[in-house]
């Protein structure tokens, strides 16, 4: 199906907050990483210099090259998705940029640390470059209130912060041939990093923040071609247990920092997403979530993990002497890794599932986990609109179990008003709501909802799900 995902058993449709009111708790995103979240930083600043800039990446979503490191979309698109906000453009981008719900910092090749490796553009440079935005927006709302193109001032402190990078400071480790003790030695100062990220944003404005740890990178096909092992180095997912205690070692330093900062930030909430918790259990239950490959990536060159580090994804190369090509697999959609260090949008779609059920935010975070993605109890509507354009959120029914696999993007139980007085209710999975004939891959598809008589006029919907 052109490398899109099938989806099995029936498309239900549930209806989503429109951006007619401003529906979502965090009213813009502000987002500092590097390649596992950049929607097209490092193409912006160095274009057509990157992988991400060609086919195949982008192909399953965007069906061209979409700036990403993905088949499609990043989990950093499934968040903004979830909010009700639109995708983050690059803070870098200097055409067609509109940055009224928030900017993406990020930009492939980061690090924490000041250290020159991939990128120039370490987390305290993205910092500065937030800091500077927000002067800079500041200072042109005093002058053009109207503008329609940047976030509104309180949107600064209301908003969602995410820091989602550090994997490069171990790789960067692992490309001059240190051992897990030596990487370990640095990891405090990345730590950091990260703090001071946070304190950066706080004496601006930000009150919300939400920190990736490091996920288990022993299982990367990345670190499993490069680090030379034997079936004894590997755990029951097929990783390397060496590299995964790492992981480990820095998510422990990293989450008793938070909790120290946060006991400094008492009016902030800092939360920390456990990606390597999230991941191992995700690896651990692949199949059962539809997932074949865990640790081979979908597109490179054919070997043990489908990785080779001299030939990436979508290009060929000579090595010793032997031309190479990276080939793309049928179904990207059953693999969790794309290239050999990125996630598929599959894999994407299902993390961004688990953290919105709250499960692996340390601590709990109710506002996020709950509140966000419920519907609000009335939606108002202007006097003189009985029908409006509203977007439909997808979940798949599977025909043989009662339960939703996306299950964590449902509403709970809310009344939605109508200017008449009358209610339409909305039960979640138990509501009996039209049934989607089809499904559609194009981000802006709407369906017309008549509010009088509660049916669809229009015979698609557009799938987040």
């Amino acid at each position: 199906m052109d490398g899109r995902m099938a989806i099995a058993g029936v498309l239900l449709c549930v209806l989503m907050v429109i951006p007619l009111v401003q529906s979502s708790c965090f009213p813009a995103l502000f987002n500092f990483g590097d390649s596992t979240s950049d929607t097209g930083g490092i193409h912006a600043a160095f274009p057509n210099a990157t992988p991400a800039e060609f086919l195949p990446y982008g192909e399953t979503y965007f069906g061209k090259a979409g700036v990403r490191y993905s088949d499609g979309r990043l989990l950093i698109d499934f968040v903004a998705t979830a909010l009700g906000l639109k995708f983050l453009d690059p803070y870098l981008q200097s055409v067609t940029s509109n940055f009224a719900q928030g900017a993406n910092f990020a930009t492939a090749g980061a690090t924490v640390r000041s250290i020159t490796y991939l990128s120039p553009f370490n987390l305290g440079v993205q910092i500065k470059q937030w800091q500077e935005f927000y002067i800079n927006t500041i200072n042109t709302l005093s002058v053009d209130p109207g503008n329609s193109r940047l976030p509104q001032p309180s949107y600064f402190t209301d908003g969602l912060y995410t820091i989602a990078l550090g994997g490069n400071d171990f790789t960067f480790g692992y490309t001059k041939g240190q051992t897990p003790l030596q990487i370990r030695s640095y990891l405090p100062l990345v730590v950091t990093g990260i703090t001071d990220a946070i304190r950066g944003i706080y004496a601006y404005a930000g009150r919300n923040f939400l920190v990736w740890d490091i996920e288990p990178q022993g299982c990367l096909p990345y670190t499993l071609t490069l680090i030379p092992h034997t079936p004894a180095d590997l755990d029951a997912n097929g990783c390397l247990r060496d590299y995964n205690d790492n992981s480990v070692y820095f998510n422990g330093l990293l989450q008793t920092a938070l909790q120290d900062l946060q006991a400094e930030l008492t009016d902030a909430s800092i939360v920390m997403l456990s990606t390597y918790d999230l991941k191992t259990d995700f690896f651990a239950n692949a199949t059962a979530n539809g997932f074949q490959f865990v640790t081979t990536a979908c597109c490179g060159v054919p070997s043990a993990y489908n990785y080779n580090t001299q030939v990436n994804c979508g290009s060929s190369g000579v090595v010793n002497g032997i031309t190479l090509t990276a080939v793309t697999c049928p179904d990207p959609s059953v693999y969790t890794i794309w290239d050999g260090v990125h996630n598929t949008e599959a894999a994407n779609r299902y993390i961004a599932q688990q953290i919105f059920g709250g499960k692996y935010l340390r601590p709990a975070w109710p506002k996020l986990a709950d509140n966000c993605f419920e519907f609000r109890s009335q939606l108002p509507l202007p006097s003189a609109l009985s029908s409006f354009v509203l977007p439909f959120r997808c979940f798949q029914n599977s025909s043989t179990s009662d339960k939703h696999t996306d299950a964590s993007f449902l509403a709970t139980p809310r009344t939605l008003k109508r200017n008449r007085g009358a209610d339409i209710q909305l039960r979640g999975v138990d509501d009996v709501l039209p049934v989607c004939s089809d499904h559609v891959h194009k981000q802006h598809q709407h369906a017309l909802v008549d509010l009088r008589e509660g049916t669809i006029l229009s015979n698609n919907c557009w799938r987040i799900s």
